[in-house]
């Protein structure tokens, strides 16, 4: 019984390649590498016991041009893992169930190709301002074509000094990295806030697939995924 929860809000995280974006013409030159921790929580839920299971934080590495992004489950049960190479233009979407470790790789043209079957979203520019982890960050909204799901609050800012573009998720209309997001899917809300930056050395290991991950296509990942919802919602 406490496993569904833990499974299904990771799966919200694994969700971020299943909405539409366009491509950008923008070139990262990012120089800088560190970690961003973000607060997870859920706006939407009211307090119980099993909220207290959920994911509580999800951590977010770069260095260079280079980023991965984690979320783990609470004993370790359901993983993912999301790395980002901007230089070439590719994704990697790694997925633990249990004891299945698995991965794929897309380049830009392939994750067109993921994202379209899904919907788009409409941005929404606000004058509003609001300081995050120590910096200025833009806010807008990010509404669904269905007008019965509130719109996303979107927080971002340029004052990083890390790759702004959002090429790889759902959200690249946005012209800034993303401090605060949330994610709507399967009737959760999920939110992300950054709550502490620091400039570190990152280990090259971070962007690299562990050796005992095997490589799948995108439609196997897909496979993958239905099962985990199947199974668990």
């Amino acid at each position: 019984m406490t496993l569904k929860p833990l499974i299904f809000n990771s799966l919200i995280v694994l969700s971020l390649l299943f909405l539409h974006s366009c491509k950008s013409s923008e070139k990262c030159e990012a120089k800088n590498e560190g970690v961003i921790v973000y607060d997870i929580t859920f706006p939407f839920e009211k307090p119980s016991v099993l909220l207290d299971l959920y994911p509580k934080e999800m951590s977010f590495h770069f260095k260079g041009n280079q980023m991965h992004s984690e979320i783990r489950s609470s004993y370790d049960i359901l993983n993912s893992d999301f790395i980002i190479d901007h230089s070439n233009r590719s994704l990697i979407q790694m997925l633990k169930n249990m004891s299945q470790r698995s991965y794929m790789e897309l380049d830009e043209e392939s994750v067109d190709s993921w994202m379209n079957q899904f919907g788009a979203m409409r941005f929404e520019p606000t004058n509003e301002t609001i300081q995050i982890a120590g910096y200025i960050c833009q806010k807008t909204l990010a509404h669904f074509d269905d007008a019965t799901i509130p719109p996303i609050e979107l927080y971002h800012s340029k004052g990083l000094g890390i790759c702004n573009d959002n090429w790889w998720n759902q959200y690249q209309g946005i012209d800034g990295f993303l401090f605060g997001y949330e994610i709507e899917q399967f009737g959760k809300r999920m939110r992300f806030m950054a709550k502490e930056v620091r400039f570190e050395s990152v280990d090259k290991s971070k962007f690299e697939v562990p050796s005992n991950y095997k490589l799948i296509s995108s439609e196997e990942m897909n496979t993958q995924l239905q099962n985990v919802v199947d199974d668990f919602m």
